[in-house]
């Protein structure tokens, strides 16, 4: 699958894949330099897809959602950090 990350707002994190959709809660943190994370995923919320509602994700779904938001602000220069 390929995972492109479509929102990101101080609470959340939406992905798509083709026609399916992933949430994932997270926290938006001030960094007060630019080792710090700028981001938290709470990885306990990583659990099913939001579209089609209530299937569970493999763990390697999961791995790629990680890699997508790991790239996702890496390209963008910030620090994510996963919990």
């Amino acid at each position: 699958m390929n995972f492109e990350v479509v929102h990101v707002s101080r609470g959340d994190i939406r992905l798509k894949s083709e026609d399916k959709l992933v949430h994932v809660l997270g926290e938006a943190l001030i960094a007060s330099t630019p080792t710090e994370p700028s981001y938290v995923i709470y990885l306990n919320t990583l659990n099913t897809w939001e579209m089609p509602p209530d299937v569970a994700l493999t763990e390697a779904e999961k791995q790629e959602v990680i890699g997508a938001i790991r790239k996702h602000f890496h390209d963008r220069g910030s620090i994510v950090e996963f919990e």
